[in-house]
């Protein structure tokens, strides 16, 4: 079997994910199948070990937009895509890159895995689903392995602060959509139904033991040290240190004689705004004064084996864990475990009717030490017994035999579903049980509509561009248009004679003339007579790419619950700027929009959902009519490529809107739709609340830079030097000068008034 793997870390470097990717290549290649793996990794290259390949990818430094004069925020950036979005949705963006085009030139292979950890299959399924050819065929495996959502309760920090929840939602959309989900523990398996639905197939499939560890030759044998007690693992609120310390103290205060010795590298501890060690150091100095508790750094793995090796028992209190290596080293190395009751590793230490280890609950206060008393009242020959019986119930469990052969019937699983029929429902978490919106009702579409895309042009004073407009149009490799001018009461001379000059040189081309109603009015105008099945929005001033609209077709073609699709865009004429659009999600479209106003879209949602409202006369109708639509149940999909291009003007309407205008249409559009907002208020509120106005967030995969009472003043020196060079990388020293330039006019005229 042909196996692509896609990593966020890559051995040998320390970690959890860089444990997996080891110990599971191992294991394939071994049994003589065909791994490559693609893997984050700062220094790069390729690495070839018989039937194993390691590509290494490292991340594009975003400190290179100091060393080029290319503007920072343009695809042509050697930093792209990080210069654009936030570090794990680039990453995303690069390893679905990489790994199609290690396709072109190398073949399919016969399934791809991806691990979870924030979301970083996104990309990849994203184009999957959109009918990338090189990804056709090919099922997308997610293992569980430890989401960013389900961590960040159990780390006490928030979990709506952009960038982290965009990640928890593309961590929750790889869940719904990958082709089949492979989960370690029923824990983990729980968690990602609780969130995302009953309705996900997850097979429950043990990790692979480390190669070395299942030899007995190769690993340190248990020597047992009396009332040596060791953790080992991150110091980090999710596993259990916290109270863990506070635990031992009351034991040793209580006269109880043993030594703990915690070993692992350090976390932030968002509850105290500190770093887990400091909080630790601090609080209990006393104990690590009189040598009953040692906080040591990461070992080397031989090193750390050895040190377990002399424990007299390990301790593993998480408050969260799904199948930690922690645990699967331990057993493998004959330790006596006592470990936390509810979470993943008690189905690692209590299989059938065999007991790996100790469990105790936190719930109950004494719990953890009775059993740890208990423990350190065994006697050496017990101790060793016990942890005999762990090493071979998790030799048992994880051996190779036992794992591969589950592994490889997924694999098989899915590759035979995946060649059985096409999705037609495209994955979001806008439906139930995760969204409150109910699927669309499907709709009829009359023969003579089908596959005719109206291309519709409200038309304002913009000859200079309209030729630009619909060359770009015309050149399209989709052949099946209508095209659409709406003349909205243009007053400028020469850019009536130049529309008058392109009607008659396009003899498929309607244009419709009237006095000035507004865009909003216009676009429904043409929606109304339009022809097509789908219509397509384009401003008189912006281009689209040659294959935009056969791509948005297909996508509608296949997926009966997408209404429209949009695309990336690229700014032109007074900025470079790439801008990233998203699907719609509630509840962030409710507080942002994600996407322009290029789309194509399916004319009968539009019109069902009211089309474009008047009402927003002065701006942001485009972003109220999505909102609208994705209300009936439809989504918008975005191509995530360069289709639309969109033109930056300084006397443009969006650019000259000003704070009063915004905040007034906000409200507008949330009385618009009272029951959305009412729905999914309270996640509203926690995103409000935790990155601030939403109409000056720009992309929800990027944090939202803004001054914090926290804030040094050189960190708001730094911030505001920042904010300039985006301002002057996006085309914005123009708009800026002409902003100054009417506020200034506006000025001298009222004090010339005044003096009259």
């Amino acid at each position: 079997m042909k196996i692509f793997l896609i990593a966020s870390e890559c051995p040998p470097i320390p970690g959890g994910i860089a444990t997996y990717v080891q110990n599971v290549t191992t294991m394939f290649a071994d049994a003589g199948h065909e791994m490559t793996v693609f893997a984050r990794n700062n220094q790069g290259g390729i690495e070839q070990r018989g039937n194993l390949k390691f590509i290494k990818i490292p991340p594009k430094d975003v400190h290179l937009i100091a060393s080029t004069n290319i503007s920072p925020l343009s695809e042509k950036h050697p930093a792209f895509p990080y210069n654009v979005m936030g570090y794990w949705a680039a990453l995303s963006y690069q390893l679905a890159e990489e790994v199609i085009s290690y396709i072109r030139s190398h073949g399919k292979p016969d399934v791809i895995e991806s691990e979870d950890f924030s979301g970083i299959a996104y990309f990849l399924i994203q184009r999957k689903l959109l009918g990338s050819p090189e990804l056709q065929g090919v099922p997308i495996v997610l293992t569980l392995h430890s989401c960013q959502y389900m961590l960040y309760p159990a780390d006490k920090m928030p979990s709506y602060q952009l960038s982290d929840y965009w990640v928890g939602r593309m961590e929750k959309f790889c869940t719904l959509a990958a082709d089949g989900i492979i989960a370690p523990t029923h824990y983990i398996a729980k968690q990602a139904t609780d969130a995302l639905g009953t309705d996900l197939d997850i097979d429950i499939i043990p990790l692979p033991a480390p190669k070395t560890l299942l030899d007995e030759t190769q690993y340190p044998k248990s020597n047992p040290t009396p009332r040596d007690i060791v953790y080992f693992g991150r110091l980090e609120v999710r596993k259990g240190v916290i109270p863990l310390f506070e635990a031992c103290s009351h034991l040793w205060d209580a006269g109880i004689d043993f030594k703990l010795t915690a070993i692992g590298g350090d976390t932030w501890y968002h509850l105290q705004g500190c770093h887990v060690k400091e909080y630790l150091r601090d609080k209990y100095s006393a104990y690590i004064n009189n040598g009953r508790l040692i906080i040591s750094p990461p070992l080397k793995q031989t090193e750390l084996y050895e040190r377990i090796s002399k424990a007299w028992c390990v301790v593993i209190p998480s408050l969260w864990e799904n199948f930690p290596n922690t645990c699967l080293e331990s057993m493998l190395l004959g330790k006596l475990i006592l470990a936390s009751s509810d979470v993943g590793h008690v189905e690692m230490l209590q299989h059938s009717d065999r007991q790996g280890g100790f469990i105790f609950d936190w719930k109950q206060p004494e719990d953890f030490g009775i059993k740890l008393q208990h423990i350190l009242n065994l006697s050496i020959a017990e101790n060793l017994e016990i942890g005999q019986k762990a090493r071979a119930l998790i030799s048992d469990i994880s051996g190779y035999k036992n794992v591969l052969n589950q592994r490889v019937q997924h694999f098989e699983k899915v590759i035979k579903a995946s060649y059985i029929k096409d999705k037609n429902i495209f994955p979001s978490l806008n439906y139930p049980p995760h969204g409150k919106v109910a699927y669309p009702k499907f709709l009829s579409v009359e023969d003579r509509e089908k596959g005719i895309v109206s291309v519709c042009i409200p038309f304002y004073n913009h000859g200079a561009y309209i030729r630009d407009t619909l060359n770009s149009v015309y050149a399209s490799d989709y052949s099946n248009l209508e095209v659409i001018i709406f003349n909205d009461g243009s007053t400028d001379s020469s850019s009536l004679k130049v529309l008058a000059e392109v009607e008659k040189e396009y003899s498929d081309l309607t244009v419709i003339h009237s006095h000035n109603q507004g865009v909003a009015t216009a676009r429904n105008k043409m929606a109304e007579i339009a022809r097509g099945e789908y219509i397509a929005f384009l401003d008189s001033d912006d281009k689209i790419s040659p294959s935009f609209y056969s791509q948005a077709v297909k996508v509608l073609n296949q997926y009966e619950n997408v209404g429209f699709v949009a695309s990336w865009i690229k700014e032109f004429g007074d900025s470079q700027k790439v801008w990233v659009a998203w699907n719609t999600e509630f509840p962030y479209l409710l507080c942002h929009n994600t996407l322009g106003v290029c789309t194509v879209v399916r004319k009968g949602a539009y019109i069902a959902s009211g089309g474009m409202k008047p009402l927003l006369a002065e701006n942001l109708e485009d972003y109220e009519c999505w909102i609208s639509i994705c209300e009936q149940g439809w989504l918008g999909v975005v191509i995530p490529d360069l289709h639309y291009f969109y033109r930056i003007r300084s006397d443009s309407r969006l650019r000259n809107s000003n704070r009063d205008q915004l905040l007034y249409l906000y409200e507008v559009i949330a009385a618009l739709h009272p029951n959305l907002y009412r729905e999914y208020g309270e996640e509203i509120y926690h995103l409000l609340n935790q990155n601030g106005a939403s109409w000056l967030w720009d992309n929800p995969s990027m944090k939202v830079g803004g001054v914090n009472t926290d804030m040094t003043g050189m960190e708001i020196l730094s911030l505001v030097v920042n904010k300039l060079k985006r301002v002057y990388g996006d085309g914005g020293l123009s708009l800026i000068s002409n902003r100054l330039l009417r506020v200034t006019k506006s000025w001298l005229f009222s004090k010339i008034s005044d003096q009259k």
